[in-house]
């Protein structure tokens, strides 16, 4: 199934999911990074727990060997007398190192051992702490017991301070809300893009269904007045030669209302999937606005239409499609034709320099308001969308307008405000790119 083929219902669940999904990969996220980050924590504790108890370990065990070569050194002695004859003394034992005895000395003896961050409380055998750390509320680290005079003593070690801790984990941090911003940048971005994609498509849904009604509406009504009036002239129900004549003619032109909704279809279905033939060559504007003015000659030629054509000269030739020109033209002129009321004022007019060439429709219709100028250019957008309209039209027109102008790698753009009339301005370069 394709995203044309998936009704509209389908495409708004679609769309919730849409802007539900971003959510579910952010908290799972987040979950991970939770339990990265004590992760982290509890392995950067076991490394400090590690570390600081082989420190200790090897303390406890430097302190037993000084302890055991100060016992096992010999006792000084006073020297024997002398005698006159001679002045030989005793050699003398070498110095035993010291080693402290009060709680308080061996506090600081292992305290020297480690970092100012770790801090040390000394335990007799009874249990009791003889000998605390200075600073209150630290984590206990580990501890080792040792002995000494006679009695086992238990060196206790606490982390009084937790920066390094914090620091291991708030680098650790960083990687994570990086990684962490830079996956939810791209996963909303993703899920934005394709919500506007269905976005996109609920809404070209929703204009080809009232296409479908617009093109009903359009089809139905020449085609019930051609054959109303086939049936009249069949049953020879008319009386005179000048009857006959005006009806052929009205039949002649609802069948070309009914040939330029075919090819407002049809060019739209060509430049949809680019299969329109475009056969640049070079052209003149003068040539192309008296090809697009003579079709609509007899409506812009009535009493209630004043239309004014101005050519600034010299006009420059420019390199395009001679006939997807004067469509552009043509559709202009029939939409301003459109949306004007009883007295109408329509301008075309066309101006070149050096490198560009500009045509400029202009009419005194009902305007666009700021929200219809945003869609205009849309395929089958129309700003009187009910069926009950007096406008007719399919909703192709500049959807068709906008699709040549770019293909001849110009630009199209709209003045209007409502009850102000509409300007719209084609901007050609003498030689696409």
């Amino acid at each position: 199934m394709t995203l044309h083929e998936i009704t509209p219902k389908q495409l708004r669940a679609l769309l919730l999911l849409l802007v539900l999904v971003p959510f579910i990969p952010m908290v799972l996220m987040l979950r991970f990074m939770t339990d990265a980050l004590q992760s982290e924590r509890d392995a950067a504790w076991e490394r400090i727990v590690t570390t600081n108890h082989r420190a200790l370990l090897n303390a406890a065990a430097t302190l037993q060997k000084r302890v055991a070569a100060q016992a096992a050194s010999p006792a000084q002695t006073a020297p024997p007398a002398q005698s006159a004859s001679t002045t030989q003394t005793a050699p003398t034992a070498p110095p035993v190192p010291s080693t402290p005895t009060e709680p308080e000395d061996l506090r600081r003896y292992f305290k020297e051992v480690f970092e100012p961050t770790i801090d040390v409380a000394i335990v007799d055998a009874a249990g009791h702490t003889v000998a605390r750390p200075k600073v209150s509320g630290g984590r206990l680290i580990t501890q080792t017991r040792f002995e000494r005079t006679g009695e086992m003593w238990t060196a206790q070690i606490y982390l009084i301070n937790q920066a390094p801790l914090r620091q291991a984990v708030r680098e650790q941090f960083k990687v994570y809300a990086w990684t962490a911003l830079v996956l939810s940048v791209a996963i909303c971005a993703i899920a934005a893009a394709a919500g506007m994609t269905v976005h996109r498509q609920l809404r070209l849904n929703e204009l080809k269904n009232n296409a479908v009604a617009t093109v009903a509406h359009e089809l139905r009504t020449p085609l019930a007045t051609m054959r109303m009036l086939v049936d009249t002239l069949r049953e020879g129900r008319y009386r005179s030669d000048a009857q006959l004549r005006e009806y052929l003619e009205l039949i002649n032109t609802e069948n070309l209302r009914l040939s330029r909704l075919t090819e407002h279809f049809l060019n739209h279905t060509r430049l949809t999937h680019a299969l329109y033939d475009f056969n640049f060559t070079a052209v003149s504007l003068r040539t192309i606005a008296e090809a697009a003015i003579a079709p609509l000659r007899t409506k812009l030629d009535a009493p209630d239409c004043t239309f004014t054509l101005e050519l600034s000269e010299p006009l420059p030739e420019i390199i395009a499609d001679h006939h997807g020109l004067v469509t552009v033209v043509i559709n202009l002129l029939e939409n301003a034709l459109k949306y004007t009321n009883e007295i109408k004022r329509i301008t075309l007019r066309a101006r070149g320099d050096q490198q560009s060439a500009v045509l400029v429709v202009e009419d005194n219709g009902v305007g666009l308001t700021s929200t219809e100028r945003k869609h205009i250019f849309e395929p089958f957008y129309q700003a009187d969308r009910k069926l009950s309209r007096i406008r007719e039209g399919s909703g192709l027109g500049l959807s068709i307008v906008q699709a040549i102008v770019e293909a001849h790698r110009g630009r199209i753009e709209v003045v209007s405000q409502p009850g102000g009339g509409s300007s719209f301005t084609v901007t050609l370069p003498l030689i696409p790119a």
